[in-house]
């Protein structure tokens, strides 16, 4: 098969593995999902980075069925979600799934967010992206895990951290030891990202070296 009919079905792929376990876990699946209720688990990095892998899928399919040129900017958003998802992966392999276990971290829904989407995307990204990105845009990582830090540190300044009973806004636990320790927290998120897009982009790059039937 041609690459870029494997790329087209990367990509439906994707979307639809997106939507539907998202649409089953808004709906039915609330055993062994991420904790929230509905809407309410849109609060979740793991949620939102899948979401916006499947979003991104869905727009990269619409430009190549009609042929509308993108340039870079599709390819910087495809970067910024498999980034994203990427950061959901190697939490919990390297610190969610030792702290808790690995049988929860990839029971129900979160076996395809926390792993086999993630997987899919990173996949997607390494073998089948051609515009290259220079070392310095790799800084776009770091896009998603700023705007979510903001928010999630604003959201906690405004309504308070509140409590389990009444209602948590510091549903990671992040400002336990002050909101000083959170920056940080957060810093280091960025970090993890901007390596995590350091190494996605060498990926690729290695993975350019295979011939492809055109």
């Amino acid at each position: 098969m041609k690459k870029d009919k494997i790329r087209i079905t990367y990509n439906a792929v994707l979307a639809v593995l997106v939507f539907t376990v998202w649409v089953l876990s808004f709906f039915f699946w609330r055993d062994g999902t991420l904790g929230g209720s509905g809407w309410e688990d849109l609060k979740y990095f793991t949620v939102q980075s899948n979401l916006l892998v499947g979003l991104v899928s869905v727009v990269w399919l619409v430009a190549r069925i009609f042929g509308i040129k993108t340039a870079k900017w599709l390819s910087v958003l495809k970067f910024i979600s498999t980034v994203s998802v990427f950061v959901t992966f190697a939490v919990v392999v390297l610190f969610l799934g030792p702290l808790y276990g690995y049988g929860k971290m990839y029971y129900g829904s979160n076996l395809f967010f926390h792993l086999l989407i993630p997987l899919f995307a990173i996949g997607e990204w390494t073998f089948f992206e051609k515009e290259k990105l220079l070392f310095n845009e790799c800084l776009y990582a770091l896009i998603h895990p700023f705007v979510y830090g903001v928010g999630y540190l604003a959201n906690c300044l405004v309504n308070g951290i509140g409590t389990w009973e009444t209602g948590m806004n510091d549903w990671y636990s992040f400002l336990t030891w002050g909101y000083g320790v959170g920056v940080v927290i957060f810093f280091v998120i960025g970090a993890i990202a901007f390596g995590l897009g350091v190494a996605l982009r060498a990926m690729n790059a290695a993975a350019g070296k295979i011939k492809w039937e055109e």
